[in-house]
């Protein structure tokens, strides 16, 4: 939703009344996940997508209804077997489940939440006539109501338990069906060493709207002409870092391939949060820097947190490709698909 941002708030600027389409639930094979939004205004402009194209035609026809003023909570369910696959709707052979309805103040607290990179907690009652929604923000304020005091309980436990996200499902209540979503802040990429790796990684990091951080004891390497539209940090990674900065929604890429900056970098990672630590380095480097390691107390358990030699293996040997190997094994790691 970050990258649709600015769009939104010109939609919202010029009065544009906003149809919204959300997936609450997913089975089988999906090309978006639960959570996934798509919004449309009464000009006819379509932002984000909830199937990347296959039911998304049907899923508009439902949104103009609802600009229409004909529904104001609609909740279409897509599914269709293997076999049936091609000739029908969803191509990938999963299920859909998805709600409709008009943009409302929780919403655009949601989107404010966003902006602000916090994460944000957000709740909507899914099997009642009219939309109802509850927003927790990252102070531990909740705005809204599910309808009852009850659900509304519920559902802020429920945010709370699983807070900073990501976290999205459908889940069934006494009271009531409710889609629970926790919004994470977007991950920090911590990069320690200014190499022609670390341009590339980088770039690709951007794009996925990563928080960047790029950290060298090696000032003429970390200048504003190699990292431009990205922090730096310049001086020893022990001299600039505590563990305690360094937070579970943060990814630690070690690439100095000099001992004099590995060793402290890994050793700082280890003892944060940090949900992905990957290092640069040859098996017989990665050997010798986990006996360094060693002497200050690390054990096989801690080294078992390092993804070294680093990055995914999909043969690449140029900078890009070995920056694409890196970023497409911390999002495996992030989404619990790669250990």
């Amino acid at each position: 939703m970050k990258e649709m941002a600015a769009d939104l708030r010109r939609w919202l600027a010029a009065g544009d009344r906003i149809a919204v389409a959300t997936i609450v639930d997913v089975r089988g094979s999906s090309l978006r996940p639960a959570g996934s939004r798509m919004f449309l205004n009464d000009k006819g402009e379509v932002l984000g997508s909830v199937s990347s194209g296959c039911v998304d035609g049907d899923i508009i026809a439902e949104m103009e209804a609802v600009l229409e003023g004909r529904f104001t909570l609609r909740r279409p369910f897509y599914e269709i077997s293997d076999e049936m696959a091609w000739a029908a709707t969803l191509a990938c052979g999963g299920t859909l489940d998805v709600i409709v309805e008009p943009w409302d103040e929780s919403y655009l607290r949601l989107l404010e939440e966003i902006e602000a990179d916090r994460p944000v907690g957000f709740a909507a009652r899914i099997d009642g006539p009219v939309p109802r929604h509850l927003v927790r923000t990252a102070e531990g304020t909740t705005l809204g109501t599910l309808g009852s005091a009850a659900l509304d309980e519920a559902a802020t436990a429920l945010l709370a338990e699983k807070w900073p996200g990501p976290f999205a499902r459908t889940v069934e209540m006494e009271e009531g069906t409710l889609f629970v979503q926790v919004l994470p802040a977007p991950l920090t990429l911590l990069v320690f060493g200014a190499t022609d790796i670390a341009r590339a990684l980088v770039e690709m990091a951007k794009v996925l709207n990563f928080r960047i951080i790029v950290s060298d004891a090696r000032q003429t390497f970390l200048t504003a002409y190699r990292f431009p539209d990205v922090e730096r940090r310049f001086g020893w990674p022990q001299d600039l870092f505590t563990p305690e900065t360094i937070g579970p929604g943060w990814a630690v890429v070690v690439l100095f391939h000099d001992a004099k900056f590995d060793v402290p970098a890994l050793a700082l990672a280890l003892r944060s949060e940090a949900f992905y630590i990957g290092f640069m380095g040859s098996r017989a480097t990665q050997a010798d820097r986990r006996a360094r390691l060693r002497e200050l107390g690390f054990d096989e358990a801690a080294f078992a947190r390092i993804h070294g030699p680093i990055g995914l293996r999909i043969g690449g040997k140029e900078p890009a490709m070995i920056a694409l190997s890196i970023l497409a094994e911390i999002v495996g790691v992030r989404n619990g698909v790669v250990k």
